[in-house]
């Protein structure tokens, strides 16, 4: 990798390699080499979570249970509660200061967010591919207006659906980020819908062959790829903390096509704290096909803890789902039987001692290795902390504080860096390189004292460049270990340290850079995301 190395006052030592590229996240942790081992047993005791939502006989939330008013029971087995919480909007909260953000120079930018959020995330999942146009555009048209009165401090993303998914944008607490979002021409209407094979001209076309078959496939291959990117939006989701709500507007069944195999990825996004509330713009269904593909959309919402509707008017469940979603008790279990790993479901029920509530949480669970599906396919390792914090659109960590100043080049090349991960499809010359510079807090990075009084620390820290439709277009990155003497790592405390890299980025077009910081040894993270068109052109 072509990059000036890590610039520390008065360091003593240093030694940088650049990371060897794998997946889609590059900044994995080096691993130790695993030793032959004798077959051991595996047993599965992973804390269960189940979030209630628990309304009176009008529908408005219930609050002020404790845990004590809550049994839980798998398969009939009562459960000891591990922690319980109940979130809420109800309580008037003080008026929080006006958040003061840091006057930054020109193109220079930081994840220390003056204002942070921690409250459920709310995805918005458009579904181009599977709903007619016409009732796309309504759509469009009604949230629109539904995201100005959204509650302020709501957590939304907007994502669309065709043959594969696009963030549109990421998880943001800004109403205007979002209306824009949603009036995007990259989520118009009528390319690869039900009713209009037309082409979208804020979409990139896809490859011939996915293009051919959205438009003259029925509804086995729609089926197929919405199966597919269902299971990769779990996996993006899996990685960041707490509850997702995920409000899918579709006209269409996955599981109604597959005659159940759609379950294996319902499942994984139960595992990953994703709750799917379905929504058929349509109306109530009038041929025997629909009821059946709306009574599937139910069943998908049941075995997430979500909820399904059928309405022309999108607004007012999108308020409940955001309401009930937002008012709920969390508790966590470890099941007693910890070995069962027989893909067998796990009945779970949660009844409370007040008479005359309406309790709404997922039923239950399918009892595999985690690291497999239901019909025993293996899946790909969990994200880690960092991989997850560098997929773009995502959550911006700050468990280390950073800024980076990213300074273009005045001229473009056709030649790449040295070093450089390139994605040889979608990286196209002429290249513009950015000179990333990092100034890091290390008061978050753990550092270790040796006996001769010198700090040790073990980070790595790069730069993620995607496209519009969040492919992977460049990737690099740095691994550091400094060596410091007691005098640099207080100067350092004060001042941050200094890091310089290069990345390169297509000179045509919109593109985003994730740059992200990791501390290996507390595996701790920060990161942000800028797109490239923040950026004042060089002088």
């Amino acid at each position: 990798m072509h990059c000036r190395p890590l610039i520390i006052a008065a360091a003593i030592a240093l030694t940088a390699a650049p990371l060897a590229a794998r997946d889609r996240a590059e900044f994995s942790a080096i691993q130790p080499p695993s030793a032959d081992t004798a077959p051991t047993l595996k047993v599965f005791s992973r804390e269960t979570w189940v979030d209630v939502t628990v309304t009176d006989d009008r529908g408005n939330p219930v609050h002020g249970l404790t845990r004590d008013d809550f049994t839980i029971l798998e398969d009939g087995q009562p459960m000891n509660a591990n922690s319980f919480a109940e979130h809420r909007t109800d309580l008037a909260q003080p008026a929080p200061p006006k958040p003061v953000r840091e006057t930054l120079p020109p193109n220079t930018f930081s994840n220390l967010d003056p204002a942070p959020s921690d409250g459920p995330i709310n995805i918005l999942l458009f579904d181009s591919s599977n709903t007619p146009a016409m009732t796309q555009y309504v759509v469009q048209r009604q949230m629109l207006d539904f995201v100005n009165s959204a509650p302020p401090g709501t957590r939304l993303a907007v994502i669309r659906l065709t043959y594969h998914l696009t963030i549109i944008q990421g998880i943001t607490t800004d109403r205007e980020l979002a209306r824009a979002a949603i009036a995007s021409d990259k989520i118009t209407p009528g390319d690869f819908s039900l009713e209009d094979s037309g082409q979208d001209p804020g979409h990139v076309d896809p490859p011939e062959t996915a293009n051919r078959e959205f438009r003259d496939g029925g509804a086995d291959i729609r089926g197929e790829y919405t199966v597919t990117i269902m299971k990769q939006l779990a996996r993006f989701l899996s990685g960041m903390p707490g509850r997702k709500n995920l409000i899918w507007f579709t006209g269409f069944s996955p599981e109604a096509a597959f005659h159940g195999a759609f379950k294996s990825e319902v499942d994984l996004l139960a595992r990953s704290h994703v709750a799917v509330s379905a929504i058929d713009p349509r109306g109530p269904c009038g041929t025997a096909l629909w009821c059946a593909e709306q009574a599937a959309m139910g069943d998908m919402a049941d075995q997430t803890g979500g909820r399904f509707f059928a309405s022309r008017d999108v607004a007012t469940p999108v308020a409940q789902i955001l309401n009930q979603g937002s008012n709920f008790y969390a508790l966590t279990y470890t099941p007693t039987d910890k070995a069962v790993t027989s893909g067998q479901f796990r009945n779970i029920t949660v009844k409370v001692n007040r008479p005359g509530l309406h309790l709404t949480y997922r039923p239950g669970y399918y009892a595999t290795d985690p690291t497999r599906s239901l019909t025993n396919m293996k899946l790909p390792p969990q994200p880690t902390a960092m991989q997850a914090a560098m997929e773009r659109g995502g959550l911006e960590p700050t468990q280390i504080l950073f800024k980076v100043r990213l300074d273009p080049a005045a001229s473009t090349t056709t030649a790449l860096t040295a070093g450089s991960q390139p994605n040889a499809k979608k990286m196209k010359p002429p290249y513009r390189s950015i000179t990333v510079s990092y100034s890091i807090d290390i008061d978050s990075i753990a550092f270790s004292r040796a006996g001769d009084g010198r700090y040790h620390a073990d980070f790595e820290f790069g730069a993620m460049v995607y496209n519009a439709d969040g492919d992977l277009v460049n990737t690099a990155s740095m691994h550091v270990r400094p060596v410091l003497s007691a005098a640099a790592y207080q100067s350092m405390l004060k001042d941050g340290a200094k890091a310089y890299q290069n990345i390169d980025v297509p000179a045509n077009g919109d593109y985003t850079l994730r740059i992200g910081v990791h501390d290996l040894a507390s595996d701790h993270v920060g990161a942000l995301e800028v797109p490239t068109s923040a950026l004042a052109a060089a002088r």
